[in-house]
């Protein structure tokens, strides 16, 4: 019997601060016995093979789910801040500036993160880890350094080129500092992520809203400084959390660089540049595309619709958070597939039910006030009818990350590379067919078209390399019941007791139609018990 130590192995994310949190409860022990997966040091009877890797998914999607709300959580609290301070054209031009930074971020962590992580957990002894965070941290601070410069020397041509005009070159020269602090801060929360450190994390995660938002609220707000006070205030709060995520880290940092390294680092992490630019770029490449078929007035009010989806993605980004460790942790074994199965099931239940419930409720969402604050300004209130497309965009993505396994199992990268090109081709082509015509609702529905292609791309290499059962019939059903449930509400004049009714469809449909049974219902409300 080979017992492991299983310590927590992430997956690159494109946030400024990927979560980590909880240290998965004094380590997973895992026991590997005639290649079957069970776990040791039992107190209770066992229980069915998937229930208890199951009990840690949900859990560990909670924990991340936590950590996730509290980095998107900014991204929420500024759209009214934004939409009731700045018009839809400023708007419009601060989100230009974030979809820039959102490309680059790609180009400056170049899949670093997510390459550090995969040789970490193999490195032998303190020694071989403190050098590979090492060399890993200042490689990626000089590859940054190098690329701020290119952006300083040309932040007066980016400005004419991305936003129309030459007055805006100093904002990109903040958006070169943004840009640096935030990838020198790339690998040391990965090595948070690794070990687990949830106090160091939640603490710097905390710091960073508060600063954002305090800042923010002093200088776009009470300064009225505009699209200036924007990004000043992302390059302050940047500048802490690089600060404090370094000095967390700082007994693992090392005057010390290994070139035998950097090879390794860069053969694993470059497939995941063009597979990161080309998904970025179906994220966000509509807005360009909007910009210039339309305006920036209809930039800035179709972005704050997109920003809504953040109820969907807050599920979709904890699941990522847990699911990708889960099953590089589970392998891929033949136990691992009706396992795998099971998950995806019950995600895309969960998924449906908050599409459903998000969509019947979207005009009270929408239009909520508080203390004379709306959510949402009233000028950017056209953004409703994107909402719900949004939303199924995303529940898509969750699906493409369901689907991963085979091509991760069989170290294809590539073919990730490949999907997310074709996907952001057709993006493209679908925002420039229907944008001239449907306007921002066209751009909407590109976003779907994209995220339903690299979902289906995914399936079907991930299926010839690891093929699982999924439960399709069940998951016809389910979009069925979401269907029965929108109609219901249409048909009562989408009242609030008619909207309740439609609820309460879906809600009996899924046991009426066998989609899941009461004792799959306790089965799974035992997941999320934590303290067994």
């Amino acid at each position: 019997m080979k017992k492991w130590t299983v310590l927590h192995e992430g997956v690159g994310c494109p946030d400024r601060v990927p979560p980590c949190i909880l240290s998965y409860w004094n380590h997973l022990q895992w026991d590997f016995v005639s290649d079957s997966l069970h776990f040791a040091k039992r107190t209770t009877p066992p229980r069915p093979i998937m229930a208890q890797p199951l009990k840690q998914l949900t859990r560990q999607t909670l924990i991340y789910g936590v950590g996730n709300v509290l980095s998107r959580l900014i991204t929420f609290l500024l759209l009214p801040l934004f939409t009731n301070v700045l018009s839809p054209a400023e708007y419009g031009l601060t989100t230009l500036l974030y979809v820039f930074l959102g490309f680059m971020n790609i180009v400056y962590h170049y899949g670093l993160d997510t390459a550090f992580m995969r040789y970490y957990s193999n490195a032998d002894g303190g020694v071989e880890k403190h050098s590979l965070f090492s060399t890993a941290l200042w490689l990626g601070a000089t590859t940054s350094t190098a690329l701020s410069i290119i952006i300083l020397l040309a932040s007066t041509g980016l400005s004419s080129l991305l936003l129309g005009t030459a007055s805006f070159g100093h904002l990109f020269q903040l958006a070169a500092a943004i840009l640096l602090l935030d990838a020198v801060s790339h690998v040391p929360f990965a090595l948070l992520r690794l070990e687990g450190q949830a106090a160091h994390f939640v603490a710097i995660k905390f710091m960073n809203v508060i600063i954002t938002l305090g800042m923010n609220i002093y200088l776009v707000v009470i300064k009225g400084m505009g699209l200036d006070g924007v990004f000043l205030s992302v390059a302050v709060a940047s500048a802490f959390t690089t600060f404090f995520v370094l000095l967390a880290n700082i007994r693992s940092i090392r005057p010390h660089f290994d070139l035998k390294l950097v090879r390794p680092l860069l053969r694993f992490g470059l497939p995941f540049l063009p597979a990161g630019l080309a998904s970025i770029a179906m994220e966000s490449i509509d807005r360009y595309i909007l910009a210039g078929l339309t305006d920036t007035a209809t930039v800035g009010v179709y972005s704050a619709g997109y920003k809504l989806g953040i109820f969907m993605l807050l599920i979709i980004t904890a699941f990522q958070y847990a699911w990708q460790p889960f099953f590089l942790k589970a392998g891929d074994r033949p136990e691992s597939k009706p396992l795998f199965s099971r998950v995806f099931t019950s995600f895309m239940v969960v998924a449906f039910f908050v599409w459903t419930v998000l969509t019947l409720f979207l005009p009270e969402i929408i239009r909520l006030k508080l203390g004379g604050v709306w959510l949402i300004g009233p000028a950017f209130l056209e953004a409703e009818s994107i909402v719900p497309i949004i939303l199924m965009a995303y529940l898509f993505q969750g699906a493409y990350l369901n689907f991963l396994p085979g091509i991760y199992f069989a170290e294809k990268t590539i073919y990730i590379t490949v999907i997310t090109g074709v996907s952001a081709l057709i993006n493209v082509a679908v925002n420039f067919s229907l944008i001239p015509v449907y306007g921002m609702t066209g751009a909407a529905c590109a976003t779907l078209a994209g995220h339903a292609t690299m979902a289906l791309l995914t399936y079907l290499v991930s299926h010839k390399l690891f093929p699982v059962p999924y439960e399709w019939f069940k998951l016809f059903k389910l979009g069925i019941t979401a269907l029965i449930a929108l109609t219901v509400a249409q048909f009562l004049d989408y009242t609030l007791v008619g909207r309740l009714i439609g609820i309460a469809s879906f809600t009996g449909g899924l046991f009426i139609l066998k989609i899941i049974s009461t004792r799959e219902v306790k089965s799974m409300a035992s997941l999320f018990n934590i303290t067994s």
